[in-house]
């Protein structure tokens, strides 16, 4: 600390765990954030005290500031940051602002305490469901559709091959639930496996529907394959959408 630059020179590492209120993740495995660090004084701010706000003004320090000190003059200097499972584009880089303290009370407008709030927008990395978990349950909607090119009296056979994949996607759906955010609401990945997984059996019930006008309301064998193509296109296209 030096009284005749009003200069305090403060170094420090941290290894923190990140808890913020407005950080949903409704998009996972797709989900991005802004991460908020703020960085203030709470204490001894007074008239006369060590932190006295009126002769120590909470600023970003400036070329002239450093003295040559650092590379990069600038309030806060990030050497790297990792946060596991995110990406971050590093051309756009940190984003400095100050804003009111809102901790105890403390912000009086235009005479309250400010504090830096520095931020950073994150993404999350998504290969693994994206090359791994979504190719696959795509797959075994394609699967479940190819079903019905079998001949709509074969009921039995259909649905029986219907409900075993649906049971793979209930094996898989049982050991990625484990893995996924711990939320209140229902997330994206969630939402995509439901859609697979009601795909599926609305196949079987369709296949129950054609099996039941066969046998008791005469329904010509060409009408039911109409049915079952219109069947496959649209589970084709629900499960793109």
């Amino acid at each position: 600390l030096r009284e005749d630059t009003k200069l305090m020179r403060w170094t420090c590492l941290y290894k923190a765990s990140l808890l913020q209120e407005n950080m949903k993740v409704d998009n996972f495995p797709h989900d991005q954030h802004e991460l908020q660090l703020k960085i203030g004084i709470l204490t001894n701010r007074k008239k006369g005290q060590r932190w006295d706000k009126k002769v120590w003004d909470l600023q970003l320090a400036t070329e002239e500031d450093s003295q040559n000190s650092t590379r990069i003059p600038h309030g806060l200097i990030v050497d790297h940051v990792k946060i596991p499972e995110f990406n971050y584009d590093e051309r756009d880089g940190l984003n400095f602002d100050f804003v009111p303290v809102a901790y105890g009370g403390r912000n009086n407008g235009e005479n309250g305490d400010i504090c830096l709030e520095v931020s950073l927008n994150v993404t999350r990395e998504s290969g693994y469901y994206d090359r791994n978990v979504l190719p696959l349950l795509a797959l075994l909607n394609i699967v479940g559709a190819t079903v019905l090119t079998m001949n709509a009296m074969l009921y039995f056979q259909r649905a029986l091959l219907l409900l075993n994949i649906t049971f793979v996607q209930v094996g898989l759906r049982m050991s990625l639930d484990s893995k996924l955010p711990s939320v209140g609401y229902e997330i994206k990945m969630q939402r995509i496996m439901n859609n697979y997984f009601f795909s599926l059996l609305f196949l079987a019930v369709e296949s129950s529907f054609l099996y039941f006008c066969l046998q008791n309301k005469n329904m010509p064998i060409e009408v039911t394959e109409k049915i079952d193509l219109v069947a496959i296109i649209f589970v084709l296209l629900h499960g793109v959408s």
